[in-house]
């Protein structure tokens, strides 16, 4: 397959991915920041989550949730705004159109075509409706492309950038919430005084934060069935990390990921290959314990790292113009 070819494919759908991620992160974000008292903590978190927190001061909006989820979703001088990775997805899928079906393309094609409506007629909505919509339209392309492609090169590059980007969202999730948490444990512990009462304001706190990371990756529903417990910080990093029947875990990414990329044909991307295998056997083989000696944060940070390698190796091995 050519270079170009394999390229739009593997960011038609890593573009898409991001454009639900989104929403899912300023969904979740929006509801937590009307629970929270924390001056705008939350407010800002999904600029956090997202590393564009310089990128909005720049912008003028101001730090509402509204101000927040509009430079997200809507703000055409930033390249991951939904509406721009959207746009992004359609204009990589028309330049490959003879390498998908046509009803992949009809899918993405009219995503494109109902976002301009929404545009022109409802005001760049930034509401839990908008977030919606674009998930559906995620997970149509996404059963679309499971029921009509062959499966041959250009669906392994469909899902290679997806699931790239789906590990770096879980992660970068985690991340944001562990590093949150640890802030806060820091900070109570400076000021005994007010225990008791700021206990259970603490424990109501945790508690909506936790399902909020698990409700933003789909998993609250697997969190129950799994643990029948209450929601626990250790569990709910044990779900996303190393659990390999999640579909959004950093397991069953790299277990995707892993299992592509030892396709055939094996002459080029090696370092790609090599990386991905690391990466997957220290998730398949570790445990949420060694995670926390390490240090949660540390581990995670350690493992964003590790996927944006591998997201520039995937780039100069496959994508690149020869």
């Amino acid at each position: 397959m050519l270079s170009r070819v394999a390229s739009h494919l593997y960011w038609m759908s890593r573009y898409l991915e991001r454009a639900e991620n989104m929403s899912r992160i300023l969904d979740v974000g929006q509801s937590l920041a009307l629970l929270s008292a924390d001056d705008g903590a939350d407010v800002v978190e999904p600029l956090v989550i997202t590393d564009t927190l310089e990128a909005f001061e720049a912008s003028g909006l101001p730090a509402t949730a509204e101000g927040v989820a509009r430079f997200l979703a809507w703000d055409p001088q930033h390249p991951s705004s939904i509406a721009n990775c959207l746009e992004a997805s359609r204009e990589s899928a028309r330049a490959v159109r003879g390498a998908i079906t046509s009803e992949m393309w009809e899918t993405i094609n009219d995503t494109w075509l109902q976002l301009q409506q929404k545009r022109r007629s409802g005001g760049q909505p930034v509401d839990t409706p908008f977030f919606e919509w674009v998930k559906e339209r995620s997970h149509l392309f996404n059963g679309v492309t499971s029921a009509t492609i062959r499966r041959a090169q250009p669906h392994s590059f469909i899902l290679l950038g997806a699931f790239i980007e789906r590990a770096d969202n879980t992660a970068r999730i985690l991340s944001v919430k562990q590093g949150a948490a640890a802030r806060r444990a820091a900070s109570a512990g400076a000021g005994v005084d007010r225990a008791a009462a700021a206990e259970t304001d603490s424990d109501y706190s945790d508690y909506y934060r936790l399902t909020s990371v698990l409700r933003s990756v789909s998993a609250f529903e697997a969190y129950r069935d799994t643990y029948q417990d209450a929601v626990d910080a250790r569990r709910v990093a044990e779900l996303l990390i190393f659990d390999p029947r999640l579909p959004r875990s950093l397991r069953f990414c790299f277990d995707r990921i892993d299992e592509i990329l030892r396709q055939p044909p094996q002459h080029s991307g090696r370092p790609a290959r090599r990386l991905a295998a690391t990466i997957h056997a220290r998730l398949a083989y570790g445990d949420v314990s060694e995670a926390f000696a390490l240090g949660m944060h540390e581990f995670l940070e350690s493992f964003l790292r590790d996927n944006v390698q591998l997201g520039e190796a995937v780039h100069a091995a496959y994508l690149e113009m020869k």
